[in-house]
């Protein structure tokens, strides 16, 4: 039996050590480099300094963030620790989780800043996937706190904003998305005018809160938002919702290349036009609903406005109930004019809510929909089941 010599053993462990360094700092170059490209792929251009790996982390050195316009400024990022990174560029890859630095970014009068910033369960597709809704999906991504000054004055702030995605199997998406407080300082925005009216209205300061959540099935190109929901203390909840039909991943490959064609010439290109005729041919309203549920906004506007045109509360509504009929004569729809007008009588006398309904027995096509708004506006409430309804 022959015994190797330890200085043979050493060199075959080194020999090892360094194949195996020189296979994950090529994998960490794989990654950066596609990482990079899925961001250029949506006008973004990342650059770094260098890509290493460390166990299965990969580390971006000196990584900065801008857009791909001419004289963009850049985000500095540092270095970026992308934790947990598995997959190939063929396959896809996959980080567990990316916490970048604290944002601190001043420019001119405006200074903006965010922190706690952390993206788990980061998806990158691979390269020449044909059902991707977007070169980067994640399961979670969290921002603790932003904020944003002018003149060393904050003007908005926005705590616990959170997005939630789930699917990415290629049959379905879902997604939640939730901001826990905003506040908006009315005072500080610079604008004499609007900021006296703001004070008058007793909104010196806007403060909410803001969730939504969506969905979307590539097969059948179904994307649903419901709803998405602002609501502002002391005036209002404000709710939108919709389905449209025809987002598929053709189409949105389709619209990231039109795009493209559109900046590079500048907009001049006249087939772009037809173009994007073409794109919207391809999707259907199925259905939306916009509503508001008042909290005293619209009182404090009506005593407002009358206050300073020298009327009563009951002579404002007049007034704006009056003029509707002449705001929708080009509809040339009576029976429309006529249930918008009882709608909004009912809900300024009382406020409560107020609802627009689109539902329409089968998706209607984008075209069909501008076609009728520009030469059969009458037609639109038949042909899209428009509603308008107090909740009075």
């Amino acid at each position: 039996m022959r015994v190797l010599p330890s200085r043979h053993i050493l060199a075959g462990f080194a020999l090892v050590l360094a194949s195996t360094t020189s296979s994950l700092a090529a994998d960490a170059q794989a990654f950066a480099e596609r990482v990079k490209a899925a961001m250029a792929s949506q006008q973004v251009v990342l650059d770094y300094s260098s890509a290493t790996s460390d166990g299965n982390d990969v580390i971006l050195t000196a990584a900065n963030l801008h857009g791909g316009a001419p004289g963009d400024s850049p985000l500095p990022l540092g270095d970026l620790r992308f934790q947990g990174v598995t997959g190939s560029t063929p396959e896809g890859w996959r980080v567990e989780r990316v916490a970048p630095a604290d944002i601190d970014r001043t420019e001119g009068p405006t200074r903006t800043r965010a922190s706690g910033i952390v993206i788990e369960g980061m998806q990158i597709p691979p390269a020449n996937s044909g059902t991707a809704a977007s070169p980067v999906f994640f399961d979670r991504m969290a921002v603790a706190n932003v904020t944003a000054e002018h003149e060393g004055r904050q003007v908005l702030g926005v705590d616990g904003v959170e997005l939630r995605t789930g699917g990415g199997n290629g049959t379905a998406y879902s997604g939640t998305f939730g901001v826990q407080r905003f506040t908006v300082d009315t005072l500080a925005t610079g604008g004499e005018g609007g900021s006296a009216v703001m004070a008058d209205l007793g909104y010196q300061k806007l403060v909410g809160t803001m969730t939504g959540n969506g969905s979307w099935n590539p097969q059948s190109g179904a994307l649903t938002l419901d709803p998405l929901q602002i609501a502002v203390d002391n005036a209002g909840t404000l709710n939108f919702a919709y389905t449209i039909t025809g987002y598929t991943p053709s189409f949105i490959q389709s619209l990231s290349q039109l795009s493209q064609q559109m900046q590079s010439s500048g907009g001049q290109n006249e087939a772009s036009g037809m173009a994007v005729i073409g794109l919207i041919s391809q999707l259907y309203l199925q259905s939306a609903e916009l509503s508001f549920t008042d909290n005293s906004l619209t009182n404090r506007l009506l005593e407002y406005y009358a206050k300073q045109n020298n009327q009563t509360r009951e002579q404002m509504v007049s007034g704006l109930v009056g003029s509707l009929p002449l705001a929708l004569a080009y509809i040339q729809n009576p029976d429309f004019q006529a249930q918008v007008s009882g709608a909004v009588k009912d809900f300024l006398e009382n406020p409560q809510s107020l609802r627009i309904s689109i539902a329409p027995a089968a998706p209607v096509p984008a075209t069909q929909i501008l076609g009728a708004a520009m030469g059969a506006p009458q037609t639109l409430p038949q042909v899209l089941n428009l509603s308008v309804r107090s909740g009075n």
